[in-house]
């Protein structure tokens, strides 16, 4: 399965080692992982069998285009939890102007890692066309992003983060900012 998959699949596991529920020293953990990674695959590949209604061809040829740009897209995933990481320090570190001068080149390279983003969608969207029918492109793309969302909720849980994408824990300065939180979740008092 892509390497996309695999990633989130690692994610899951790494979010689940780092909340305690299994040491990665512990004797048999990469078998374990590849066990999980396995089942990952397997489970994933049926669904995309399911959701999407793929021929065995349909699903080789995704396969073969999430290979293509898994690359690139974990490329921009560890360029965005850089910036992410260091505009909260940034940003809980105060207003001086090296500080501001700071932020504001951080802003420009999160924009920027948006803009690759939109343009590795566009690519991979105009790949999938050559196989894949508009609808089966869309709930393939509400898959992609469902993954995506889970395994980020798991990764701040993983790193004690209640609050989400509001950047240093204060309210209004994420882009999920204004929008309902899940029970459980909380906001730090300023």
């Amino acid at each position: 399965m892509s390497r996309l998959f695999l990633s989130l699949a690692l994610l899951l596991v790494a979010a689940g080692d780092a909340r305690g529920q299994r040491v990665t020293g512990q004797p048999g953990a990469p078998r374990d992982r590849a066990v999980l990674e396995q089942r990952f695959r397997e489970r994933f590949e049926q669904l995309l069998r399911t959701r999407l209604a793929l021929s065995d061809a349909q699903l080789a040829q995704l396969i073969d285009v999430n290979k293509r740009l898994d690359g690139k897209r974990r490329e921009l995933f560890t360029e965005e939890r850089t910036v992410r990481k260091e505009m909260r320090e940034q940003l809980q570190a105060g207003d001086d102007q090296a500080n501001q001068s700071r932020v504001a080149e951080l802003m420009e390279r999160a924009i920027h890692v948006q803009r690759q983003r939109l343009d590795l969608m566009e690519t991979e969207q105009r790949e999938l066309s050559a196989f894949l029918t508009p609808t089966q492109r869309a709930r393939y793309m509400g898959m992609q992003e469902q993954l995506r969302r889970r395994a980020d909720e798991m990764r701040r849980r993983a790193e004690g983060d209640t609050v989400g994408d509001d950047l240093g824990g204060r309210p209004g300065l994420g882009p999920r900012a204004g929008m309902p939180r899940r029970p459980g979740n909380r906001i730090p008092p300023l």
